[in-house]
């Protein structure tokens, strides 16, 4: 069990976790790896459609009638070293951006900056 730890961002700023934890708590920790694969196994098997691709940019939404457009590279076709993908669209009704620290759907959305 974890009970102290030092978070480093991108940019080298280092910030200490569990100074007011209690005696009977701890820092619940994944391994990403580990906890994206879970996470890609459970969505596939509750009837989501796995894409691997990269976001690239969003169009939200002008109605509640609408839906949010992504468009994203598409990897499933591309081999070799180039990866570049096929352009495609995507037409969702939620988009949740769990793409991590760096966030390209944070930024598409303009959810603001942050000081890593």
């Amino acid at each position: 069990k974890v009970r102290k730890m030092t978070m480093i961002s991108p940019t080298n700023k280092e910030v200490q976790i569990g100074q007011t934890l209690k005696d009977d708590e701890f820092i619940g920790m994944v391994r990403r790896e580990v906890m994206d694969d879970f996470l890609r196994k459970r969505a596939n098997e509750s009837g989501c459609t796995l894409i691997n691709g990269l976001f690239m940019s969003m169009t939200l939404p002008k109605s509640k009638e609408e839906s949010y457009v992504l468009t994203y590279n598409d990897f499933a076709e591309s081999d070799g070293t180039s990866r570049q993908g096929v352009k495609k669209t995507l037409e969702v009704d939620v988009v949740i951006g769990a793409d991590g620290a760096n966030s390209r759907v944070a930024k598409e959305i303009d959810a603001g900056d942050y000081e890593y």
